[in-house]
C-alpha cells in the first residue's frame, strides 16, 4: 500500500520534472521502473497475524483456566505441544514463501515460552524473583526472534525486557539496572544487522524511556529536585546526540551508521525538550541545593562533557563545529549557568528575567535545530525545532503578558502573534531550504 502512493507520488513529480526539462521521458520510465510495488495481500497478512495472536492467548486463557484440573504431566505437554505446533508452522510457512505467516507464527510460540514460564511455576509452585521470569521469557523470545527471524518477535522482547528492568528498579533494590543495557545493546546489533529502521527507532526510545526511570529513581533515592532531574535528562539527552553524531559520521552509509543518525535525531528532541522542561521546573518547582545535590550536578555536567566531545569529534573542522556543534554546547552551559545562579537566588529563580533568559536559549537552540535539519537532511530535526521555535514564543507571550493584558486584547494581541509567527516559520523555513536549480533563490 505505502509502496503504491509513493509510485502514484513518484509519478506527479516525473511529470513536473519531464516539463521542467530535468529529466526525459526514457529516464523517467527508467526511474519507475526501479519501484516494485507489492501487490501481495496486506490485508489478508495483517488479518492472518492478529488471528495468529488470539490464537495464542487463547490457549493460554482455556490452560489457565483449566489448570487444576489437567495432570502436571499433561500440563507441560500442553504447552511444550502449543510451542512445538507454533515453531513447526513457523517453518512451514517460510518454506511455502509466507514469510508474514511465519512471523506470526513465531510472535506466537514466545508468547505462549511466556505464559509457559508463569505456568509452569504455579504449577510446581517455583518461587523467586518475579522479575527473573519476565528475564527468561525476554532471553527466549530475543534468541527466537533472532533465529526466525522475526521482526514481531523482536518488540516483544524488548517490552518483556523492559517490564524486568522496571520490576528490578521499581520493586526491588536496584537504583540503575544496567544489565539491561546488555540485551539492549544485542538487540541494537541485530536490528542494524538487518537493516530494519523501525527496529532502531524502538531500541533508542527504550534506552530513553530506561534513561528516564533510572534519572527519576536516582530523584526518588537521593531526594533530588525537578530541576535537577531534568538538568541530568538534558545532559544524557546531549550525550545520545552527542554519539550518535560520531557514530554517524564514522560509519557514514553503512548500517550502524543509520542507527547512529536516528539516536542522533532523539538525542535532539530530547535535549530541545528538556530545555523546556526546565524552564516549569524551575518556575514551579523548588531550585536544586548546591550543597546536597553537588554529586548529582557533576553527574551531568560530565555526561555533558562527554557529549560536547563526542559532538566535536564528529565534526570535520572548525567550521564544521562552528555549525553542529557550538550551539548544543553553548545552550547546555547557558542552561547550567542559569540553573545555578536560580539556585544561589531564590529571587532571581522566582523573576521573570530567569523565564526571558531560559526562552532566548531554547528559541536559539531551537532555531539552529530547525538549520541542523535542513544542512543534514533531517526533515524530523527540522519540523521540531520549528514547532519548539513556535512554541518557546508563545510560552513566552502568556509568560509576559497574560497577566498584564484583558482577555479581549490578550486574545486579540495573541491572534495576531499566531498570524505574524506563521508568516516568519515560513519565510524561515525557505530561508533554510537549500534553493531548487532552475527556480529563484
Amino acid at each position: 500500500m505505502l509502496d503504491a502512493l509513493y509510485k502514484r507520488r513518484l509519478e506527479a513529480d516525473l511529470r513536473t520534472w519531464r516539463e521542467r526539462g530535468w529529466v526525459t521521458q526514457e529516464s523517467a520510465q527508467s526511474i519507475l521502473d526501479t519501484v516494485k510495488v507489492d501487490g501481495g495481500p496486506r490485508t489478508a497478512i495483517v488479518i492472518g497475524f492478529l488471528g495468529a495472536i488470539l490464537i495464542a492467548f487463547a490457549a493460554i486463557a482455556f490452560v489457565a483456566a483449566n489448570w487444576s484440573e489437567i495432570a502436571r504431566p499433561l500440563r507441560l505437554a500442553i504447552l511444550v505441544g502449543g510451542m512445538a505446533v507454533c515453531y513447526g508452522s513457523a517453518v512451514l510457512f517460510d518454506r511455502a514463501r509466507h514469510p508474514w505467516f511465519a512471523d506470526a507464527a513465531i510472535f506466537a510460540g514466545a508468547a505462549l515460552f511466556g505464559a509457559a514460564i508463569m505456568l509452569v511455576a504455579q504449577s510446581y509452585h517455583i518461587s523467586g524473583d518475579y522479575p527473573d521470569a519476565l528475564l527468561m521469557w525476554g532471553a527466549g523470545a530475543f534468541f527466537a526472534a533472532v533465529l526466525g527471524p522475526s521482526r514481531a518477535a523482536l518488540p516483544l522482547a524488548l517490552g518483556v525486557l523492559g517490564l524486568w528492568s522496571w520490576y528490578e528498579m521499581i520493586e526491588f533494590d536496584w537504583t540503575v539496572h544496567w544489565p539491561f543495557l546488555i540485551p539492549l545493546a544485542l538487540m541494537a546489533v541485530v536490528v542494524s544487522a538487518w537493516n530494519w529502521r523501525p527496529g532502531m527507532h524502538l531500541v533508542v526510545l527504550a534506552l530513553m524511556g530506561w534513561i528516564v526511570v533510572v534519572v527519576f529513581k536516582l530523584a526518588d533515592t537521593a531526594d533530588l529536585a525537578f530541576a535537577t532531574s531534568v538538568g541530568l535528562c538534558a545532559a544524557a539527552a546531549l550525550a545520545m546526540f552527542g554519539t550518535g553524531r560520531f557514530t554517524a559520521s564514522r560509519a557514514e552509509g553503512t548500517k550502524t551508521g543509520r542507527l547512529g543518525s536516528v539516536l542522533s535525531t532523539y538525542g535532539l528532541f530530547a535535549f530541545l525538550a528538556s530545555l523546556i522542561v526546565l524552564q516549569f521546573a524551575l518556575r514551579d518547582s523548588p531550585t536544586p541545593e548546591i550543597g546536597d545535590e553537588g554529586m548529582a550536578l557533576i553527574a551531568a555536567a560530565v555526561i555533558a562533557v562527554i557529549g560536547s566531545l563526542l559532538l566535536a569529534a564528529a565534526a570535520s573542522g572548525l567550521r564544521a563545529i562552528a555549525l553542529d556543534a557550538a550551539m548544543p554546547i553553548l545552550a547546555a552551559v547557558g542552561a547550567a549557568g542559569l540553573t545555578l545562579a536560580a539556585a544561589n537566588s531564590t529571587e532571581f529563580a522566582n523573576s521573570l528575567t530567569l523565564q526571558v533568559l531560559l526562552g532566548i536559549l531554547v528559541i536559539a537552540a531551537s532555531v539552529w535545530a530547525a538549520a541542523y535539519g535542513t544542512r543534514h537532511h533531517s526533515r524530523s530535526a527540522a519540523t521540531f525545532g520549528l514547532l519548539a521555535f513556535a512554541g518557546e514564543v508563545l510560552y513566552l507571550y502568556f509568560v509576559t503578558f497574560g497577566t498584564l493584558l484583558d482577555t479581549a486584547l490578550f486574545f486579540l494581541v495573541g491572534g495576531l502573534l499566531l498570524i505574524g509567527l506563521a508568516a516568519i516559520l515560513v519565510r524561515l523555513q525557505r530561508r533554510l531550504s537549500p534553493p531548487i536549480q532552475g527556480e529563484p533563490a
